[in-house]
């Protein structure tokens, strides 16, 4: 027998810690998609955004990452307990940096799906665009990627550290808490997310991002 929590338990128990700022995004999410189709003084202030990201392309997606997914994200860690790692500089650098590589992925991403797909709003094309996005791209890139990260910061970026502590099966107990933690988060997000314009997608989903990189934190602190 094994006193090690599944990594369903693991991922809902670091998801749960911040489920009241879940709740809310997915709220603001869906709040911002009704406004930018109802209200037009939405859509006109959120047009800088999107020419930014058109005119400026991986550039303008590595900015929005570093900054909502490193930045951000390390002015909450300072200030919650139960998230307080050692050197929290050099955290919010190297997840600053990382953040902005996925970045570029992710506008890659969504620019294939916009080609692969289309850039209609009707519910199966929404669809497509997330299992794609959810049940491709996040195992086969962003969450075992992401889960090598968030291990070596939750060591202290010790790599003795995370030799001694490697498990004995990567998938099941690094990268699998990080995915369902993930689906659980991101899933609702992702089909608000497709409903924008091609270039808004990657900018707004970088708010979304920066609660995700909470709760992988909070991940690899616990293991």
């Amino acid at each position: 027998m094994t006193d090690r929590p599944s990594f369903w338990r693991q991922a809902w128990r670091s998801t749960a810690d911040n489920a009241v700022p879940m709740v809310v995004l997915w709220a603001l999410a869906a709040i911002t998609v009704v406004c930018y189709y109802r209200v037009p003084v939405v859509a006109g202030f959120l047009e800088p955004l999107r020419a930014w990201q058109a005119e400026n392309g991986a550039v303008a997606a590595f900015a929005s990452r570093f900054v909502f997914c490193g930045l951000l994200p390390g002015v909450f860690m300072v200030t919650m307990r139960h998230l307080a790692v050692p050197r929290p500089l050099l955290v919010i650098a190297v997840q600053s940096i990382w953040s902005g590589l996925c970045g570029i992925v992710s506008g890659l991403m969504f620019e294939l799906h916009a080609l692969w797909f289309g850039t209609g709003i009707d519910f199966w094309t929404l669809a497509a665009k997330t299992a794609m996005n959810q049940f491709a791209w996040t195992p086969l890139y962003f969450a075992p990627v992401g889960a090598l990260v968030y291990f070596w910061i939750g060591r202290d970026f010790s790599f003795r550290r995370c030799r001694e502590d490697w498990p004995d099966s990567f998938w099941r107990e690094l990268v699998m808490p990080n995915l369902v933690a993930n689906w659980i988060v991101w899933i609702p997000v992702a089909m608000f997310i497709h409903m924008f314009p091609t270039p808004l997608q990657i900018q707004l989903a970088g708010f979304a991002n920066s609660f995700l990189c909470l709760v992988l934190l909070s991940l690899g602190k616990r293991k």
